[in-house]
């Protein structure tokens, strides 16, 4: 039996007692059974925090150059810590990304190919390994609060997790405060802990909207349309710009909060705090997409006891890369066993990083529909090869007045059938606006952004490799509807 396999039973069997005792109840192992475990006090083992944000863009902070928003908090880690400024998510959809974060896999190798409360059959697996879990057999005390998506309706103990801070139901997902937070941060204040701070204050409501945070108005007058999203400066546009502005502001209080009482208790020095988004902005032809303004994610890592304040790293990076460093982070080794995919950053923390990565690669299988893509970008280029001419839709913004009319535009297609291949140079054309699979000029970088994605599908094992482009196109699909629970 070689060692991938040993693994995977050894897990299979551990796990299955695990499962036998919380089915019944449905929360951690640890809280189900009365039960208690003796967690690491080993001082030089940082506290590890990652915090998520949901739907938040790349460009949408402070310390990101925005100017119209107010982020204090987050931007305060920035100058304390390690900020990537080119660091993108696997896939621009929430279960796959977040999936691929607890795992340093791509979709297509943890399974989690598409938004799992619609299909089920796309969680993650129960005996899959996890972050969570192997922090927690190392020591830790692991905990999570507020969104669950790589499985959402499995206990979030069959993960790894000791401790759930908020319920299995949707409606108990958003943090509001840092209560909860900072109790359990209090309790494992002389213990190892790892805690996920999963916020969904940018994720539209099951309705497709956006609201007002009543402590944290904002003037849609006064801000506009980000350039990368590449939408045009409408007032109804800035009117949602505004309330997603909102949202992220009440999200900084709150880890303001939790900052705070890190250094009340004396924790900040050794607790690494990380600070990410599961994808790009829920506007049309953003989210979903896995041009820049889609995949690409605020990556902060603050850790004064290792990572020198102030530091920026402009070197290629993705999000399957935080479990490893995590890890490494945290002294813990990753099993022989284990089909790990990312690689660790912690070089990045004291020596260069403008070349981490020469490529990353990113994919999307489904999102409310099929949607297949897989694509590679390297320092100039992003090659994008879709599998089928179905078009990338409006999502949850697809009953609403401006959405519908913004398609009528030259450069908004969001609604119209797709083309096989997409090839851009991203130093003349950062926001991937002219497509040159047909230039003459490019045929070379063609021939090799293709062959980049064409290994990496290979070593990975994508079912997609060799794949034939299909028309799948309905128009009736997106005709406009009515608001409803798209995400």
């Amino acid at each position: 039996m070689d060692e991938k396999k040993k693994y995977t039973r050894r897990k299979f069997l551990g796990k299955s007692a695990v499962m036998a005792g919380t089915a019944a109840v449905g929360t951690s192992f640890i809280a189900s059974t009365g039960c208690s475990k003796s967690f690491s006090t080993d001082p030089d083992k940082p506290n590890i925090i990652l915090i998520t944000a949901d739907d938040l863009g790349w460009k949408d902070l402070g310390c990101y150059g925005n100017r119209e928003i107010s982020t204090p908090n987050i931007d305060r880690l920035a100058k304390e810590g390690l900020k990537f400024t080119r660091a993108f998510v696997v896939a621009s959809s929430c279960a796959p990304s977040r999936a691929s974060l607890i795992t340093g896999q791509y979709p297509h190798t943890n399974g989690v190919t598409g938004l799992t409360h619609i299909y089920k059959t796309k969680s993650l697996s129960p005996f899959h390994a996890t972050l969570p879990e192997m922090l927690a057999d190392a020591g830790y005390n692991t905990a999570l609060i507020g969104k669950w998506h790589p499985s959402p309706y499995l206990p979030t103990g069959w993960y790894g997790y000791n401790e759930r801070l908020s319920g299995m139901l949707p409606k108990t997902w958003k943090i509001k405060d840092a209560k909860k937070i900072n109790d359990y941060i209090k309790r494992n204040r002389d213990n190892r802990f790892y805690i996920e701070i999963n916020f969904l204050q940018n994720h539209r409501d099951d309705f497709g909207e956006f609201q007002f945070s009543p402590d944290f108005p904002v003037d849609p007058k006064k801000v506009n349309v980000p350039d990368y999203w590449t939408l045009p400066n409408w007032p109804e546009i800035r009117e949602e710009v505004a309330k997603f502005y909102s949202q992220t502001m009440e999200m900084d209080a709150v880890i303001g909060d939790i900052l705070k009482e890190l250094d009340n208790l004396g924790l900040a020095e050794n607790t690494m705090v990380v600070f990410m988004s599961d994808n790009g902005p829920p506007f049309p032809g953003n989210k979903m997409t896995l041009y820049d303004r889609g995949t690409g994610t605020p990556l902060l890592m603050r850790w004064p006891k290792k990572i020198p304040a102030g530091k920026t790293c402009r070197g290629l990076a993705n999000t399957i890369d935080i479990m490893p460093t995590l890890l490494e982070a945290a002294g813990v080794t990753i099993p022989s066993g284990y089909d790990m995919q990312g690689r660790s950053l912690v070089p990045a923390f004291s020596g260069s990083c403008d070349k981490l990565r020469e490529t990353v690669f990113m994919e999307m299988t489904y999102h409310v529909h099929y949607l297949p893509t897989r694509a590679v970008r390297t320092d100039r280029f992003k090659y994008i090869h879709n599998y089928s001419d179905i078009a990338k839709g409006l999502d949850q913004c697809a009953h609403m007045e401006w959405a519908q009319k913004i398609c009528e535009l030259p450069n908004q297609p969001w609604q119209k059938p797709r083309v096989e291949e997409e090839l851009y140079d991203l130093k003349k054309d950062p926001n991937e606006q002219r497509n040159l699979v047909g230039d003459p000029d490019y045929k070379n970088e063609l021939r090799k952004m293709r062959a980049l994605l064409k290994e990496h599908m290979k070593e990975t094992n994508d079912p997609f490799l060799g794949k034939e482009f299909t028309h799948d196109y309905d128009p009736e699909m997106y005709k406009p509807r009515e608001a409803g629970k798209y995400d």
